[in-house]
């Protein structure tokens, strides 16, 4: 039997949370392509209907947040599923509302520069857990911003929001990868794919803002 090396196994180990990250992304974009497809998205987004599919994303990201240190690992991986459904619930508007050349360029936008920052984050010497603070208070900053300019409708404020959007979830990418580096180094062989869910989600939620905000910022609408 071969005996794999510490930086062999942290390398199998981040390898397991890019991939379960990729599933997530994987399963939003066919959800949000299949309901577009289906010509519902009109009456979907209409009325009150429209306003929960578009927080519960939020809602369900906040409840994971909170309470998900005290769940198992069967219950992460389903929550990590139905969360990446009814985040390509949402973004089935988008899907409508832009042009598929906008999308594609988009998703490659994002993946080279979520990859450099994770890229940057993961090898750098660098300790980034003290940008923790600052980052988690701009992303609550965010959320406030941004359900207040639902209802204001500023064109200037939104374009703002996602530029901020944009930076912060990429430095929110640097940490996350900084920070698991040393966690999954250290962690047990009984909980380590739980972590990886974990940590997969983590990457997950800045992948798919940084996609929105870059798609919104820069797309063509149909």
């Amino acid at each position: 039997m071969t005996t794999l090396t510490a930086v062999e196994q942290l390398n199998t180990r981040v390898a397991g949370v890019l991939g379960r990250m990729g599933l997530g992304v994987v399963a939003t974009f066919a959800t949000a392509s299949v309901v577009n497809g289906m010509g519902i998205v009109p009456m979907l987004f209409q009325g009150v209907l429209g306003y929960v599919i578009i927080f519960l994303p939020l809602l369900m990201s906040l409840g994971i947040g909170f309470f998900g240190q005290n769940l198992s690992t069967n219950a992460i991986k389903g929550l990590y599923f139905a969360f990446a459904g009814a985040m390509g619930l949402s973004l089935s508007l988008l899907f409508y509302l832009f042009t598929t050349a906008s999308i594609v360029t988009a998703l490659i936008g994002t993946s080279v520069s979520f990859g450099a920052l994770a890229a940057w984050g993961y090898f750098t010497k660098r300790d980034l857990s003290g940008w923790g603070p600052f980052l988690f208070a701009g992303v609550i900053g965010l959320i406030i911003a941004s359900v207040v300019g639902i209802f204001l409708g500023s064109t200037a404020l939104q374009m703002t929001i996602n530029v901020l959007c944009i930076v912060i979830f990429l430095g929110m990418t640097a940490y996350d990868m900084n920070r698991m580096r040393d966690e999954l180094y250290y962690e047990n062989d009984e909980t380590v794919d739980r972590a990886q869910w974990y940590l997969a989600l983590s990457l997950y939620i800045n992948f798919i803002n940084i996609f929105t905000s870059l798609l919104q910022l820069l797309g063509n609408r149909e």
